[in-house]
């Protein structure tokens, strides 16, 4: 059984001086995807570190990508 996203959330912790903030999107696409990243990562273009990890499902298989961005 598989789990979907059923609403775009976003959330922010602080902790010892450093934010943390998360996204969780919906998407389609593996185009899809790379667009939301470049949008946030725009968004928060002066972070240091900007993690992503994805699932899309196709009708060739699940593709998965991720990165720490170090």
């Amino acid at each position: 059984m598989f789990k979907s996203i059923k609403e775009n959330v976003s959330g922010e912790i602080v902790e010892k001086k450093s934010k943390f903030i998360a996204n969780i999107f919906y998407v389609e696409s593996v185009e899809e995807a790379e667009q939301k990243i470049k949008e946030i990562s725009k968004k928060y273009f002066d972070s240091k570190h900007n993690c992503y990890a994805f699932s899309v499902y196709t009708e060739n298989g699940i593709i998965n990508r991720f990165s720490d961005n170090r």
